[in-house]
């Protein structure tokens, strides 16, 4: 009898501690902190924006978004279900949820979803920012290195106007990112009221024995595994006046991890007929310029 007894109180005391501990784990598990709803204006156009992620912050294309009774336009990833088509402004009713679980690398985060397409009109929206990248993420970055060689009889003249007339402007920040549509763009940022940019870049591939000879006056850095040729469009695929240039993209030979991503591109430019028939009296033979620049 006391036997019996023992048993069950150990059935008992089993059962109990597999119910608080059942009972802990949904404690623990996901949780919803916070539930909204509201409404949103959904610009016409993206913009590039700085997206906060567990790694390094990264740029892509984010909505610009206006609150209810709100002047300001801030900016929004992903709403999911939402079917964005560039030329309309969306009114959109979404919900707002926070989650909280401990048992994931990034514990809290928010989810987007839409709950009902009020309107959408064809129009271009008003007063929209060229981009969303605060200067905290490309100050002192992303600054381009210059470098030219000459190869003339008097190469003086070359190099002075070289140094005051760079194909690039030399104090603003290049940054690469991917579009809604996975293309690969660009921005250049020198402050909050002069930018390059957005533009679409078309990128071909090129063989690296094809490449002019006189890029060997620069010799390339780092490990390069991507020869391409860059072409940059508007953002309504229209040809820009923006030069194109032959790119070599590598990665760090410093480092001793796979990175999937290119460190830095060079961009290089051949200059030798343009400056044969701008100064055909200075005995011009190789003029080319290269770009370095950090890749975010």
């Amino acid at each position: 009898m006391k036997t019996k007894n023992l048993f069950g109180i150990l059935l008992l005391f089993l059962f109990t501690f597999i119910f608080i501990s059942c009972d802990k784990e949904d404690e623990e598990g996901r949780k919803i902190t916070d539930y909204k709803e509201y409404v949103l204006t959904v610009a016409s156009e993206m913009r590039p924006g700085l997206m906060l992620a567990e790694g390094p912050d990264f740029l892509k294309e984010v909505y610009p978004v206006k609150k209810e009774n709100s002047e300001e336009w801030e900016t929004l990833s992903n709403v999911d279900g939402f079917e964005f088509e560039k030329g309309y402004e969306y009114k959109i009713k979404i919900s707002e949820t926070g989650y909280l679980d401990y048992r994931m690398g990034q514990p809290a985060w928010t989810e987007y979803d839409l709950l009902e397409v009020i309107s959408k009109e064809k129009k271009n929206s008003e007063e929209l920012p060229k981009h969303f990248i605060p200067e905290t993420f490309y100050k002192n970055k992303f600054l381009p290195k210059y470098r030219y060689a000459v190869e003339a009889d008097n190469k003086e003249v070359i190099e002075e106007n070289l140094n005051n007339n760079s194909i690039l402007p030399l104090d603003y920040h290049y940054m690469l990112y991917r579009g809604e549509d996975s293309s690969l763009r660009w921005i250049a940022i020198k402050d909050d009221k002069n930018t390059i940019g957005p533009c679409i870049i078309i990128s071909r591939n090129k063989d690296p024995e094809k490449m002019p000879e006189s890029y060997k006056l620069l010799p390339w850095e780092g490990n390069v595994y991507g020869f391409m040729g860059w072409q940059f469009l508007d953002e309504e695929g229209n040809e820009t006046n923006y030069p194109s240039f032959d790119v070599f993209a590598s990665r760090s030979t410093k480092s001793r991890t796979f990175n999937p991503a290119p460190n830095t591109v060079c961009l290089y430019k051949d200059l030798t007929e343009y400056y044969k028939n701008k100064y055909p009296e200075t005995g011009v033979k190789a003029v080319v310029v290269s770009y370095t620049i950090e890749i975010n």
